[in-house]
């Protein structure tokens, strides 16, 4: 089974596995899709936990800033995150961790998906079951 297929068969929510099959699709004809690739229309319905994460510093101290939140972020932060950077987002001792899942995800070009509590104001009694996606520049 390729890497692909096998992340796929790691993502347990079926709203995920759908936004997973769609961003695979565009990944057909050259690679990573780049945003231009994706429609939002064609995943609408999915927007509401779909936020977009930009590289902003590609020295050795990379950060990584919330371009666009969609509305259900709101709910688990408690606050606006869109023009945050991930470092500055009120979930306590995850900011290492998730600085670690997007520096792999940029090192290798490759989706990341699983699970951890968000520890954010709202969010330390669920757990998160999140994937993220790379897009070409």
């Amino acid at each position: 089974m390729n890497y692909l297929g096998s992340v796929r068969n790691q993502i347990l929510m079926p709203e995920q596995q759908a936004v997973f099959d769609y961003w695979r699709a565009q990944c057909v004809s050259k690679g990573l899709p780049s945003h231009k690739d994706i429609d939002p229309s064609l995943i609408q319905s999915f927007l509401p936990t779909v936020s977009l994460t930009e590289i902003c510093d590609k020295s050795e101290e990379q950060r990584y800033k919330i371009r666009l939140a969609g509305t259900g972020f709101y709910n688990l932060y408690d606050q606006e995150v869109t023009g945050l950077y991930v470092d500055e987002l009120p979930f306590g001792d995850r900011v290492d961790y998730w600085g670690r899942i997007y520096s792999a995800m940029v090192e290798t070009g490759r989706p990341r998906v699983g699970v951890t509590r968000p520890g954010t104001p709202n969010g330390g009694h669920t757990l998160q079951f999140w994937l993220r996606l790379p897009l070409s520049c």
